[in-house]
C-alpha cells in the first residue's frame, strides 16, 4: 500500500487507509500528503477518487489533534462514544451523575492522547483547557461525533449541552494517572472564581510575564467565562429537560395498572428521542458508506 511519506507514490490499496494516515500525521504536512495521494490515484486511472481526496478539508489544530488521538488510540474514544449516549440515554438524577463522570473522565483521556500527537508534531501545545471543552463539544453533536468516528473532524463545533460539563480550564493539567483519580467537584464554581485562577501575573511580578503575555491571558480569561457562561446555561436547560422527562416516566409507571396507555405513550417518547439522538450519526456513517460504494462501482465501469 502506498503512503503518505513520499516513499512510494503509487496509488494506495486501502483509500481508508490512507486517508487515515493523512489525517492522522502532520498537521504541517496534510495538504503535501493529500495532494500526493490525489496525484498518484489520478496518475493510476482513479479520477473520482483522486477528485474526492482533493477536496479533503485541512482540519483546524483542535479538530487535528482529536482526530490524531483517535487515529492513535481508538479505545480512549470508544470511551467517549459510550459515555456520550450514556449521558443522552440518562434518565435520572443518579444515571445523570455517573454518566457525567464518566464523561468528563473519557474526555480527559483522549484530551491526554490529543496533547500528545500535538507535542510529538513540534506544533503549538494544545492542553487540557482547549482539548477537554472540545472533546465534550463533539460528543453533544451527532455530525462532529461521526467524523471523529472515523478520524475526519475538520472542526470543533460550538460547546453542545455537554459543554458545561467541561472542567476548569486553570492552571497547568496534571498527570493522567492523577486526574483519574480527583474528584470533579469544582465545575460548578462561579466563573469570576474559575477566571481569577487564570488572572495574569501583577505588575510586582511583571519580570516573569511580559506584557503581551499578560494581555493573552486576559483575553483567554475572559473567553473562559462567556464560554462557561454558556455552556452552564445549556447544561441547565438539558438537566432540567432530563429530570422533567424521568419524573413524567415515573409517574406513567407508577400508574401503569390503571392507565397502560399513558405509560406506553411516555415509553414512545423516550424511544423516539432516543432514535433522534443517534439518527443523525447513523444517516451520516451511511451516506459515507454509500459515497464509497458507488466511487467503487464507477471506478470498475471505467
Amino acid at each position: 500500500m502506498a503512503t503518505t511519506d513520499g516513499a512510494d507514490t503509487g496509488p494506495p490499496d486501502d483509500l481508508d487507509a490512507a486517508i487515515g494516515a493523512i489525517y492522522g500525521g502532520p498537521l504541517d504536512e496534510f495538504v503535501t500528503a493529500r495532494d500526493r495521494v490525489a496525484r498518484a490515484l489520478r496518475d493510476a486511472g482513479r479520477r473520482d477518487e483522486a477528485a474526492a481526496v482533493r477536496k479533503l478539508a485541512k482540519p483546524k489544530r483542535l479538530a487535528w489533534a482529536l482526530d490524531a488521538a483517535v487515529l492513535a488510540e481508538r479505545t480512549e474514544f470508544d470511551r467517549v462514544d459510550a459515555a456520550a449516549e450514556a449521558l443522552a440515554d440518562a434518565r435520572s438524577g443518579a444515571d445523570v451523575r455517573q454518566a457525567t463522570n464518566a464523561l468528563r473522565g473519557a474526555a480527559r483521556s483522549l484530551a491526554d492522547v490529543g496533547s500528545e500527537r500535538a507535542a510529538a508534531s513540534g506544533g503549538a501545545a494544545l492542553d487540557q483547557s482547549e482539548l477537554v471543552p472540545a472533546v465534550l463539544a463533539v460528543a453533544a453533536d451527532p455530525e462532529a461525533l461521526a467524523a471523529l468516528r472515523a478520524g475526519r473532524l475538520v472542526d470543533v463545533p460550538s460547546a453542545g449541552a455537554f459543554g458545561g460539563f467541561a472542567p476548569s480550564p486553570a492552571g497547568s493539567p496534571p498527570s493522567r494517572a492523577k486526574r483519574h483519580a480527583e474528584v470533579d467537584a469544582d465545575t460548578s464554581a462561579p466563573p469570576e472564581s474559575r477566571a481569577r485562577k487564570q488572572a495574569p501575573p501583577s505588575a510586582a511580578s511583571g519580570d516573569r510575564a511580559s506584557a503581551r503575555e499578560v494581555k493573552t491571558a486576559e483575553r483567554a480569561a475572559e473567553r473562559a467565562v462567556s464560554q462557561y457562561e454558556a455552556a452552564r446555561s445549556r447544561a441547565e436547560d438539558a438537566a432540567h429537560a432530563a429530570e422533567r422527562a424521568a419524573a413524567d416516566l415515573t409517574a406513567a409507571e407508577n400508574r401503569r395498572r390503571s392507565a397502560q396507555r399513558e405509560v406506553e405513550a411516555a415509553r414512545k417518547r423516550l424511544d423516539e428521542a432516543r432514535r433522534d439522538a443517534r439518527r443523525a450519526a447513523s444517516e451520516a456513517q451511511q451516506a459515507e458508506d454509500a459515497a464509497r460504494e458507488a466511487r467503487a462501482s464507477r471506478a470498475e465501469l471505467e
